[in-house]
């Protein structure tokens, strides 16, 4: 009796061992859990969105680095060119066989290679005592204010008939510096008919502005633009942008004023009868990102030259870039 007394118990004791549920996570080994979870999480976003946000960055950047080169260059080589006459004397006055608009009657002026106006404003109006530009130089209400304005006059490198020998293509739209073969005077002509024996350099007059917008006044992207004649006719042609994100230009000429050829101040708004002595440019442009950056924040001043450009507090991203020109044909300005 007593042996199955015992063995009662612990058959009874094995049911009651099975019936047991199983134990599982304690309230407050789940919170812990979780809040491990979320921590994990948290940490894993976050780094997703600082590496797109540094992705970002570096393609605004890069397109901005890209767009400064380009623009740098270009206005390098215009102001290294201006005053270039082909065989002319730079500086000299060469007559003009075609009229039309004013500012395209102002362009055919070869006399002054460069003209420098200083902080524009929105209507293209200099700051400073630099006499205006005709209208239909301008883009009034579309000037980006505070930035400078160059209108260069020069001909091509290279010719396109030297002594009646073709050396490139001529187009009877384009203006051309004919210079006879004997001794008639050179002068400017719309096409590429030519007397016997004679050269042709193409004229490429242009004023160089920042607009406030690149395509349409809604895009706010400002931009380097020119202003060039028109084809086919005496009239300036429509406004060419060709660069984005040109926020500021600032211009400074090297002055020579001990006749060494070599700049020993320079100013950002010389005086007319001073640019007769420029021997140096240097170009500074502040360069804004086309689109804004989530996350980022621009409130830093710039320094272009002798101009302080204050804060934007915006989220676009900025870079000043600069580079110094030789004027090749020194000593050749007119007041």
């Amino acid at each position: 009796m007593l042996a199955c007394g015992k063995q009662g118990a612990k058959v009874r004791a094995r049911m009651r061992q099975a019936r047991r549920l199983p134990e599982g996570l304690s309230l407050i080994e789940l919170l812990v859990s979780i809040a491990i979870g979320v921590v994990l999480a948290f940490a894993a976003v976050n780094l997703f969105l600082q590496s797109k946000l540094a992705y970002l960055q570096d393609q605004e950047l890069a397109r901005l680095q890209e767009n400064g080169r380009y623009a740098l260059r270009y206005l390098s080589h215009e102001l290294s060119m201006a005053g270039f006459l082909a065989t002319e004397l730079p500086g000299r006055r060469v007559g003009a066989l075609e009229s039309g608009s004013p500012c395209f009657d102002y362009l055919m002026n070869t006399a002054t290679p460069v003209e420098h106006l200083d902080n524009v404003t929105v209507n293209g109006a200099s700051a400073g005592t630099a006499p205006g530009l005709p209208p239909d130089c301008l883009v009034a209400g579309k000037h980006q204010a505070g930035s400078d304005l160059v209108l260069v006059r020069r001909t091509a490198d290279t010719p396109s008939i030297v002594a009646g020998e073709q050396r490139g293509a001529t187009d009877p739209d384009n203006i051309y510096l004919q210079i006879p073969m004997d001794t008639g005077l050179p002068g400017l002509q719309r096409g590429g008919g030519t007397a016997p024996g004679a050269s042709l350099w193409e004229y490429l007059p242009q004023v160089l502005f920042l607009r406030r917008y690149s395509m349409a006044p809604s895009d706010r992207v400002p931009a380097l633009c020119r202003k060039r004649p028109g084809r086919s006719s005496n009239r300036m042609a429509p406004t060419e942008c060709l660069v984005e994100g040109v926020e500021n230009m600032q211009i400074e000429f090297g002055i020579d004023e001990t006749g060494d050829r070599r700049p020993d101040r320079f100013d950002p708004r010389p005086a007319p009868g001073a640019m007769g002595a420029a021997v140096a440019a240097r170009i500074y442009l502040l360069l804004r990102s086309v689109h804004p950056v989530v996350g980022h924040l621009d409130n830093r001043f710039y320094q272009l030259g002798s101009t302080r450009v204050p804060a934007a507090n915006d989220r676009h991203v900025r870079r000043v870039m600069q580079t110094t020109v030789l004027l090749r044909n020194v000593g050749v300005f007119r007041s």
